[in-house]
């Protein structure tokens, strides 16, 4: 008997997807917050860390562009 492909795909997508998730101090947070408080607190604790890291990936990407600009010049 042949296996299902389509199960390997999803079981390898849930393997990576459980390898991937880090679990540091944000994820312990959320996870936290979720069971004492809520889906929706959560989410918005989620949101909201994801929002930060957003930000702190677009500080770095202009000042990377602002200093190899002043090196190029």
């Amino acid at each position: 008997m042949i296996p299902d492909p389509t199960s390997f795909f999803l079981k390898g997508i849930l393997a990576g997807l459980a390898l991937a998730m880090p679990v540091g101090p944000v994820a312990v947070l959320c996870i936290r917050r979720t069971l004492a408080e809520g889906a929706r607190m959560g989410f918005a604790t989620d949101f909201g860390a994801s929002l930060a890291d957003g930000f702190y990936g677009l500080a770095a990407a202009l000042g990377l562009t602002a200093i190899s600009g002043f090196l190029l010049a």
